[in-house]
């Protein structure tokens, strides 16, 4: 599960094409973003054209939508409440960050490392 402000790469931006209907901003895959909000939604919805040609939706799965901080778009126009179009969760995966960037390594030899640390006159 995503948490607000986290870090994430798209990591699949195949969509149909009705979604290009509807969207005005769309991630792209290898691009990273910030979770602005997890929510839960509707996606891979069954449209139904009636008689006066009037568009609405049948059915719609259950899912965990995010919103980014990097992208927005117009509310959900086949929603009964004023709620912001989202992404599907699965389409992102957690941006792995390399936390030992930070860390003083000095190389010795053909691909070994050692941590180098301060030297203390007590530790001898």
């Amino acid at each position: 599960m995503f948490q607000n402000g986290q870090r994430v790469v798209c990591i699949d931006d195949s969509f149909d094409p009705w979604v290009f209907d509807l969207y005005q901003n769309l991630p792209r895959k290898n691009s990273t973003y910030t979770v602005r909000s997890v929510k839960s939604g509707r996606s891979n919805p069954q449209f139904l054209v009636d008689d006066n040609a009037n568009l609405s939706i049948g059915a719609a799965d259950f899912d965990i939508l995010i919103l980014l901080e990097e992208l927005t778009n117009s509310n959900d126009p086949h929603s009964s409440i004023e709620q912001e179009l989202g992404f599907r969760s699965e389409r992102f995966a957690p941006l792995q960050e390399d936390l030992e960037e930070n860390r003083e390594v000095e190389t010795v030899g053909f691909g070994k490392e050692e941590e180098t640390f301060p030297f203390s006159p007590d530790s001898e």
